[in-house]
Parts: C-alpha cells; sequence; structure tokens
C-alpha cells in the first residue's frame, strides 16, 4: 500500500456549465467531467485590471489501441465556425448538430483546443492520456486518491526519494515547498490546484523547489497558480514530462528555472498568462541572505530561494521538445533576461507547437526570446522545429540587448551562435520579428537561419518585412 493516503474531501470544484464531453467507447458515449478555469484577456496595464473569462478542461485516460471519437456539445447557443487546435494535427471536427461536434483523437498526445466561432477566451481542452499503470507503492509514498484532499502547504525537506502520487480523479488543494530534496517525484493523473491559496500581496508560487536534484514531475494538471506556477532552483538533473497547466494571474509563469543545469522538458501542454518556459538566473548578496536567515534556516522573505555566488555557475544543457504553448500575454520559449553576470549555453527548443502570444511592446516581445541582459552571456541556443499559430499578436522571435531586470541596470556582454531552423508560422497579426545587437562591443555574433517560413514563403534577408536584423549582428548565414 501506498506511504501516506490523504482522505476523499466531499466537495467537488465546480464542473463547467457551458460543454459537455463524451467519448465513444464499448459501443456508447460516456460523458467526461468538465472542468472550469479562469484565464484572463491580454491587459496591457494589468493593475487596472484583467478582464476574466472561464474556460473547461476535461482530463480523462483511455488504453487508445484505436482511435478514440469524441464529441463535444455546446449547451448554450449555435455556432457558425469551430477549430481543433493545433491546426498542424489535421483534426477535422464532423458537425452533427447546430451545437456539437464530432472527432477522432488519434493518440493520448493529441491534447486540444475546440474553439468556436473564434473564441480562445471561452474555449475547452481536451487532455486525454494513458491509464497510469505503475502507481508506486512504499513507505517513501505520499497518495492521493480520487476526490478532493485540503493539503494546505506541503513542505518537504532534507531528504531523497520522496513520491508523492496523484491518482486519477484525485484533486489537491494547496501548494509545495521542496529543500534538499534529492530524487523526489510528482507524478499521476489529477490535478494540483492552489485556488484556496492567496492571491493577493502575499501570493507564493505553486510549487517550489530549491536544491532538489533529480527532480521529476509528470502527468499531472496543476491549476490556478497564484505566482510562478513550478519555481525551481539551483537544481541539476530536472525532467518535466507531460504535464498541463492553467493559470489567470499576472507572473503565472509555467516554469522558471533558475540556475539549474541538465534539465528536461517535453510533451507539455500550456497555457499561462505570462511566460511557458523562462530559463534565469537571480541572486541574492550573502548579507541579504544572512539578514533574512532565521533561526532555523528557513528564509523570511521567500524571494531569495536563490544562490548567493554566482558567477562560478553556470545555466546550461537545456532541451524543450514536443510542448504546446499557449501564453495569453507573454514569452512562450524565453531565455534570459535575469542573468546576474552568469553565462547561458547549451539550450534547445525543438518541434514545439505555439497556439498563442500576445505581447508586442519594445521590451517583452517574441513568441521565442533571447533577452541579452544583466551582464550575462549567451551562447549555443537554437529553436528548430517550430509551427507557431496565428497567434493574436506579438512577434515569431526575439532576439535582442536589454537592462530589463537587471542588475545596475546591466545589458548583456555578447551572445553568439543562435540558430533558428525549420520555423513556420502562419497568420498575419504577427509583427516582424528581431535580431538586434547594441554595439559593436556587445554584438550578436554568428546567427544561422534556415527555413524560416511566414505563410509558406521563405524568409531570406534581415531587411525584409518579416525580419529585422542590425548592424551589431555578425556572421548572419541564411541555409
Amino acid at each position: 500500500m501506498p506511504g501516506t493516503a490523504y482522505g476523499e474531501g466531499r466537495d467537488v470544484l465546480p464542473g463547467n456549465a457551458a460543454y459537455k464531453v463524451e467519448v465513444f467507447r464499448g459501443g456508447t458515449w460516456e460523458e467526461i467531467f468538465v472542468y472550469n478555469a479562469r484565464v484572463s484577456d491580454y491587459a496591457g496595464n494589468p493593475e487596472a485590471g484583467y478582464t476574466q473569462y472561464t474556460m473547461g478542461f476535461a482530463l480523462f485516460t483511455d488504453s487508445f489501441r484505436q482511435p478514440l471519437k469524441v464529441r463535444v456539445t455546446r449547451r448554450a447557443g449555435t455556432f457558425s465556425k469551430v477549430e481543433i487546435r493545433p491546426l498542424s494535427y489535421g483534426i477535422v471536427p464532423d458537425v452533427q448538430t447546430p451545437n456539437s461536434v464530432e472527432f477522432e483523437l488519434g493518440d493520448p498526445a493529441q491534447k486540444v483546443s475546440v474553439e468556436f466561432d473564434g473564441n480562445r477566451m471561452e474555449n475547452l481542452f481536451i487532455l486525454p492520456d494513458l491509464p497510469d499503470t505503475a502507481i508506486p507503492m512504499g513507505a517513501n509514498v505520499t497518495y492521493f486518491g480520487p476526490g478532493v484532499h485540503n493539503a494546505g502547504v506541503i513542505r518537504i525537506a532534507n531528504e531523497s526519494g520522496r513520491i508523492l502520487y496523484l491518482d486519477e480523479g484525485a484533486v489537491v488543494l494547496g501548494r509545495i515547498e521542496a529543500e534538499n530534496a534529492a530524487n523526489l517525484t510528482i507524478r499521476g493523473r489529477g490535478v494540483f490546484c492552489s485556488s484556496q491559496e492567496d492571491h493577493g500581496a502575499g501570493r507564493r508560487p505553486q510549487m517550489e523547489f530549491r536544491n532538489c536534484d533529480n527532480l521529476k514531475i509528470e502527468g499531472i494538471l496543476l491549476r490556478d497558480t497564484p505566482n510562478w506556477t513550478l519555481k525551481i532552483v539551483g537544481s541539476t538533473g530536472v525532467h518535466i514530462d507531460n504535464i498541463k497547466e492553467i493559470g489567470w494571474i499576472m507572473n503565472s509563469d509555467g516554469m522558471d528555472f533558475i540556475c539549474c543545469r541538465d534539465v528536461l522538458v517535453e510533451n507539455t501542454f500550456q497555457r499561462n498568462y505570462d511566460d511557458n518556459v523562462t530559463i534565469k538566473a537571480f541572486n541574492a548578496t550573502p548579507e541579504y541572505i544572512a539578514s533574512h536567515t532565521n533561526t532555523d534556516g528557513s528564509y523570511s522573505d521567500g524571494a531569495i530561494w536563490m544562490v548567493a555566488g554566482l558567477r562560478d555557475f553556470e545555466v546550461c544543457n537545456y532541451e524543450i521538445r514536443n510542448c504546446v504553448f499557449w501564453a495569453d500575454k507573454a514569452h512562450n520559449m524565453l531565455v534570459g533576461p535575469e542573468a546576474r553576470g552568469i553565462a547561458f549555453r547549451n539550450i534547445r527548443f525543438h518541434d514545439n507547437i505555439v497556439l498563442e502570444n500576445r505581447q508586442d511592446d519594445g521590451i517583452y516581445p517574441g513568441a521565442m526570446a533571447v533577452m541579452i541582459a544583466d551582464d550575462g552571456t549567451f551562447e549555443d541556443i537554437a529553436f528548430e522545429n517550430i509551427i507557431v499559430e496565428d497567434i493574436d499578436g506579438g512577434k515569431v522571435f526575439c532576439a535582442h540587448f536589454t537592462n530589463a531586470w537587471a542588475f545596475d541596470g546591466l545589458y548583456g556582454q555578447w551572445a553568439r551562435n543562435i540558430t533558428l531552423r525549420n520555423i513556420a508560422y502562419t497568420g498575419t497579426r504577427a509583427t516582424p520579428s528581431w535580431i538586434r545587437g547594441r554595439n559593436d562591443a556587445q554584438s550578436i555574433d554568428g546567427v544561422t537561419i534556415g527555413n524560416f517560413t511566414v505563410n509558406g514563403a521563405p524568409v531570406t534577408d534581415g531587411s525584409g518585412p518579416h525580419l529585422e536584423i542590425n548592424g551589431y549582428v555578425r556572421n548572419v548565414t541564411f541555409e
């Protein structure tokens, strides 16, 4: 039996009233519960207030020994068109009635957004998975079975091999703080929800990890983070696989890797108001850390879950692949700007799909972006085999020097060896991409662009309507 089990709660999260979801198996239609999730429309000034919406999501498992037929019914009102995105999956819905559609999913990797009449704010996610046939057991396992569990703050420290397992049908309310916890695993087919946590001045990330080497998070859905969703600090050997995320609040980044190395992210499906995946380096001075450390070794200022003395620490060896990204405001794939003088190298994003990106100001644009800031150096960064659908705004790619979020207002030192290969954007609303050095000393050296297309037409130079490259970028090669 599992080591620790949390009892089932009597309450359930409210179901979504807009949609009915059914799957056809065993010769009959079986209804799947549809959860609610809050999302926010893009606001240039979020302090002035968000425009809030409610979307739905349906989680279920199936063997997928054969394609699975899904029926979605819109409970109120008819529609004139429906899209199943990502469009690259080639899923064509069959309209059955004025308010229902059917379509087939070929395998559990086909997690999709169902959108009626172009409505991306009140849409529906269909999120299938294979059943988990390897439910862990043992004294090191904390098991959450089907039902609602008020777990509060789960703290894990100074141990190795802990497993938190969220079984199918489990909804765990709370957040996680882990420190010095090697070989920690959080996995399952359930939902981890922070709706009951402080979303005001004291809001904290949904899951925080500091010095947690060989961390694995797999299979679960994370809902309603108060702040960053996954904050992972000073950890080596991180593997994030097949998680789902939906967040509505400012700073609801999907994953923030701070001073981490040897990271693999794969098969995720994320809708975050802010960045989807961002790679950073932060530090606080030893004096600040000492003055905010309690006698028990904990921090009175949770913001300093960072690493001191970072000039001896590389941020390197990242692979982010086979993911679907949706950012209602900010970046989908971001390196920087927080760097603290550290070397960033060997970072590769590939075989990902972008469903939405909105921000298009002078500082933070780019579905894919390298923000060369904060005295950092940036080398060997690649974006390959990326599909960008018809985003509502923003730029496909941006690499530029900035001092945003930088210590003492410092810009980055330099960047070199940036690769864009097999990048396909289809749409009309994105503005031209940028690659911009700052001056002769702060330049970008070595840019390779191969098969970057806009609506099927190749981009072959840096002075056209889709890509701007300035004079402080050297050794540019169009393949």
